[in-house]
C-alpha cells in the first residue's frame, strides 16, 4: 500500500464522524418538524368547538354576546375564541358589566355574562334614564325595558351616560336607591316607587297600591310584603304597611270599590 493509499483512508475515516453528526442533525430536524405538525393539526382537529354555554345574560341577547367575543372570527376554533377574549371590548354595550370567556375543554367554551343592575328608570320627556345602585346613569334611550322600577317624581338635571344622576330631591333619590335594592334583595317585581304628600313612600304593582310609609322599619316592611305577594294575586286596592308592628298580626288591605 503506497502512501497515497493511506493518507486516502486516513481521510476518509475523518469524514465519517461528519457524516453521522448531520443524519443526527438531520434526523433531529424531522422529529421537530413532526412533532410541531402535530401539535398544529391538533390544536387545529382536536379544538373544534361543539358547545359554546352563555350564562348570566337576561337582558343581552345571545347572538349580541357571541359578536362581542369574536365568535364569527375564531374559525370555530376553542383555543383562538379564548385567545381573541383574554380581555374582551364590551364599550358598546352599556348594560353589560363584565365577559369572561373560560376554555372548559378544548370542545366546550363557556361564557360568563355580568350585566349592569338596574336600581330603576326616571322618564324625561320621550327619553327613559335608567340608572344603577350607585345613581349612575347605564342607559339612556326611547325604548322602555322591561321590569325595572320607574321612580316616579324624580326629576333628572344631569342624563349624561356613565355621569352620577343629579335630581332636584337628593335625598328622596337616595332613599329610593335604597328601597329598589331591598325589593330586588327580596326577589320583588314592582311598577313604580313613589313619595306621597304625607312624606310616606309607596309602590305599585300591577293593581295594588304598597303604602310603606316613612323610611324606617323599610326592610321588615318589604320583607312582609313578600309573605304576602300569593294572597296579592289577582285584588285591586291598597295594602297598609306604613304601621307595620311585627308585634300584630293585623295587615289592612283596603279593596278597590
Amino acid at each position: 500500500m503506497t502512501d497515497t493509499d493511506r493518507e486516502m483512508q486516513e481521510s476518509q475515516r475523518r469524514k465519517r464522524p461528519g457524516k453521522q453528526k448531520k443524519k443526527k442533525k438531520s434526523m433531529k430536524g424531522w422529529l421537530v418538524l413532526i412533532v410541531t405538525v402535530g401539535l398544529i393539526l391538533a390544536v387545529v382537529f382536536g379544538c373544534r368547538i361543539k358547545t359554546i354555554r352563555i350564562t348570566g345574560n337576561e337582558r343581552v341577547s345571545d347572538e349580541t354576546i357571541q359578536t362581542l367575543i369574536q365568535y364569527d372570527k375564531c374559525q370555530n376554533n376553542s383555543l383562538l375564541l379564548w385567545l381573541l377574549n383574554r380581555k374582551t371590548d364590551i364599550s358598546s354595550e352599556p348594560l353589560l358589566n363584565s365577559i369572561h370567556v373560560q376554555l372548559r375543554n378544548p370542545q366546550t367554551i363557556v361564557v360568563q355574562v355580568k350585566e349592569e343592575k338596574l336600581s330603576g328608570y326616571v322618564q324625561s320627556e320621550d327619553e327613559y334614564i335608567y340608572v344603577n345602585d350607585s345613581g349612575k346613569i347605564v342607559l339612556k334611550q326611547t325604548e322602555k325595558l322591561q321590569d325595572v322600577l320607574l321612580l316616579s317624581g324624580i326629576t333628572a338635571d344631569t342624563t349624561e351616560v356613565g355621569e352620577q344622576l343629579v335630581s332636584d330631591d337628593t335625598g328622596v333619590f337616595a332613599d329610593f336607591l335604597d328601597i329598589a335594592a331591598i325589593l330586588r334583595s327580596e326577589a320583588i317585581t314592582a311598577d313604580s316607587l313613589g313619595k306621597s304628600d304625607d312624606g310616606g313612600y309607596y309602590i305599585v304593582m300591577g293593581k295594588v297600591k304598597v303604602l310603606l310609609g316613612k323610611d324606617i322599619y323599610m326592610e321588615e316592611k318589604i320583607s312582609e310584603l313578600n309573605d304576602l305577594l300569593s294572597k296579592l294575586e289577582g285584588l285591586s286596592g291598597t295594602l297598609h304597611l306604613e304601621e307595620y308592628d311585627s308585634t300584630k298580626d293585623s295587615i289592612i288591605f283596603t279593596k278597590d270599590s
